[in-house]
């Protein structure tokens, strides 16, 4: 990049540099524009392998929320483990 393209910038931006800031810039200014490059070149072809990004995307499955077992049918097991019960009521200690 020309020392003039980088003063029309630095005007563009609003910054004030100094000769030597524009100089110290320039030496670095092409490794930034390849690394640029690098990054455009890597987005294109993340959005050409689009279709198999949504191909191959995770998603929620879901299913209804339904009871797919007897009503009490492991009521009586649970009363028979439990160390004390009253008229089918699970009786725990007092917490507060």
């Amino acid at each position: 990049m020309q020392l003039d393209d980088i003063k029309k910038l630095a005007t563009l931006a609003r910054i004030d540099m100094s000769e030597s800031e524009i100089m110290e810039i320039a030496k670095d200014f092409d490794a930034i524009l390849s690394y640029v490059g690098q990054v455009k070149e890597a987005t294109k072809s993340i959005s050409a392998r689009k279709d198999l990004a949504e191909e191959f995307s995770l998603f929620n499955v879901m299913r209804d929320d339904a009871v797919t077992n007897k009503e009490g049918a492991y009521s009586e097991k649970i009363i028979k483990e439990m160390p004390d019960t009253q008229d089918g009521f699970l009786k725990v200690k007092q917490i507060l």
